[in-house]
């Protein structure tokens, strides 16, 4: 007989408890959704009052703090109610407190937690645990005065974090397993986004490059993560890197002349002081050619990032239109839409009134001429 799941617990990102379908967050304090999370994470055992007083209220007198902890422990009680098994959803004693092992619920961060790697493993199963990284673990949440519930928090991060690397890995397994060689590239790029100087990746990156004849991209790729090593952390690749990205170089010198590219052609114009305008324009007359589609070439992060300043680029996708984008995220994507453009077909951008650049586009502009990228024209009037 299938249970039915009737506790939903989301946190991360926006903290988000359903129960019978409807939301029940909005009843709760800041502190009960800690409470919950706490309990949750440390669900195989159960936590002693004193120390969960210790963690939550560690600033209030003892009798304050009981009564905070009880308060709590009754609007949980009162919002979560018994599963369909009859379960109640904590176990409460007068010393301990903890989750009832019996009771069955869905929780994102226990499913990531219980990921490990295995044969069964499905792209459907990965993309689902992916994408439940709707954000951080509490996003946006920091708890005066309890400086050791705000270290359970930071380490449960970085602990996340780690296992969304160990899913996008053994997603990129499967992906190539299966000749999905784009998809396998756009996933590694989200592992180098979460560790920028990871060379295992950076070399999968280089022979996935080599494998789909991509051998121009890979060569501005390795120099742009070479680049990245240097300036942050003063040191060179890896010899097995350098070595492939020679092997790279050798066999992109002996590769036969590919046929005449076809040509985009694209009028550009910069506008003084409005950041990101020359590149948000580049942008928006690309897409507005039906030969570029940026869900072809682009991830969703690089979509949300191109988004932010254009969005032209959301017309036919469907992905986060509300979020604030460093610049170097946009910078990259933007870099990498003008690097795939250039892999299939030539293109010229006209750009005027080329003393009004923003100093965002000047930047990347001056980049793009120094990669030195065959198929990219730019004329300045």
């Amino acid at each position: 007989m299938e249970v039915t799941i009737m506790l939903n617990l989301y946190f991360l990102g926006r903290a988000r408890i359903e129960y019978n379908g409807k939301s029940v967050v909005e009843n709760f304090r800041n502190k009960t959704i800690a409470l919950i999370c706490l309990l949750i994470i440390n669900q195989d055992k159960y936590l002693s009052r004193e120390r969960i007083l210790g963690y939550l209220w560690p600033d209030s007198s003892e009798e304050a703090a009981k009564n905070n902890l009880r308060y709590n422990l009754w609007l949980i009680k009162k919002n979560i109610g018994k599963s369909e098994s009859n379960e109640e959803f904590l176990f409460i004693d007068k010393e301990l407190c903890g989750v009832n092992a019996e009771y069955d619920f869905q929780c994102d961060i226990l499913d990531i937690m219980n990921f490990k790697p295995q044969q069964s493993d499905s792209i459907e199963r990965l993309l689902k645990l992916k994408n439940m990284f709707e954000g951080e673990f509490l996003e946006g949440c920091y708890y005066n005065n309890c400086e050791d519930f705000n270290e359970v928090i930071i380490f449960q991060r970085t602990r996340l974090e780690n296992f969304k690397v160990q899913i996008l890995k053994r997603l990129t397994e499967l992906y190539e397993k299966e000749s999905k060689m784009e998809e396998c590239l756009n996933v590694l790029e989200e592992i180098l986004d979460i560790d920028p100087y990871d060379e295992e990746v950076a070399l999968k990156i280089i022979i996935l490059y080599m494998k789909i004849g991509k051998r121009g991209a890979g060569v501005l790729f390795y120099n742009s993560f070479r680049d990245r090593l240097a300036s942050r952390l003063g040191i060179q690749p890896s010899e097995k890197l350098r070595n492939k990205f020679a092997e790279l170089k050798q066999s992109q010198g002996s590769e036969c002349q590919p046929q005449e590219p076809k040509v985009i052609q694209i009028q550009t114009i910069c506008i003084k002081d409005i950041q990101y305008f020359w590149m948000a324009d580049v942008v928006g007359k690309l897409v507005g050619q039906k030969r570029v589609m940026c869900e072809k070439v682009l991830n969703e992060n690089m979509i949300n990032a191109l988004g932010y300043i254009q969005p032209a680029v959301f017309n036919d996708v469907q992905t986060e239109k509300n979020m604030e984008i460093p610049d170097v995220q946009i910078v990259n994507a933007f870099i990498h839409l003008i690097l795939n453009i250039c892999e299939e077909h030539k293109l010229e951008i006209f750009i005027t009134e080329m003393e009004n650049m923003d100093s965002v586009s000047v930047g990347v502009l001056k980049y793009l001429k120094n990669s030195g990228i065959s198929k990219l024209s730019i004329h300045e009037h």
